[in-house]
């Protein structure tokens, strides 16, 4: 093993790694939905992880919000419980329910190093992680070590864009909070807008603007 890790590095300083194939496979949620997933080669998703390592930092430091929970280090959905909590009892309870629509799909390799080009200028670096994406149905496609993220890395461009509002993130569920129904209505109108520059845009059947009394209803699967 510490032979083939050390060829295995070896070929990535060089630039001659190249991944393996992939197998195609699928979960069923509890709720029933099918996930079509990848299943990355061994060899391959320790490459992801040394990858996700070397990145996670720079973006926990320069691209990812304080509201923002889900697939960050010591950042989950208690997290977000919390931060939604004290935005209640402040009496910003009404609140902008919103799941993005397939917010894993629909981008393309070029588009994704795009993005991490704006944070990482190590070019022969950049040039790895695209032949690993390369390999894949979808650059950010569930199964490989770096979707996660590369999900909200995605998701951060909304974000920006969401600045002087009262907002919680979970993963791909935004919660937008407001004094009354009109200006929960004006912030879902702003992030509607967010998510259209990004080539996204919120699920119909599992968002709304309601109000909200406890924040343990917010940020449920399905829900």
């Amino acid at each position: 093993m510490r032979e083939r890790l050390d060829r295995l590095g070896e070929d990535l300083r060089l630039g001659q790694w190249q991944p393996g194939p992939v197998k195609a496979s699928h979960v069923i949620a509890y709720t029933g939905k099918r996930i079509d997933m990848v299943i990355p080669t061994v060899g391959d998703r320790i490459v992801h992880r040394a990858m996700r390592r070397a990145i996670e930092p720079v973006l926990e430091a320069h691209a990812f919000a304080p509201w923002v929970s889900g697939f960050r280090p010591g950042r989950n959905r208690l997290t977000s419980l919390r931060q939604a909590a004290q935005h209640l009892q402040a009496g910003w309870v009404w609140v902008a329910d919103v799941d993005v629509k397939q917010a894993s799909a629909g981008s393309s390799t070029e588009e994704v190093i795009g993005w991490l080009a704006e944070h990482i200028q190590d070019g022969s670096f950049l040039d790895r992680v695209r032949t690993a994406l390369e390999a894949l149905p979808d650059p950010i496609a569930p199964g490989c070590g770096l979707s996660p993220m590369l999900l909200n890395l995605r998701l951060s461009r909304v974000d920006s864009a969401l600045r002087g509002l009262h907002v919680v993130r979970f993963a791909d569920n935004y919660c937008l909070f407001a004094p009354s129904q009109a200006q929960a209505e004006t912030a879902n109108e702003a992030l509607t807008a967010a998510l259209g520059k990004a080539g996204l845009q919120p699920h119909p059947g599992k968002s709304r603007i309601r109000p909200a009394a406890n924040a343990e209803d917010l940020f449920l699967i399905s829900g």
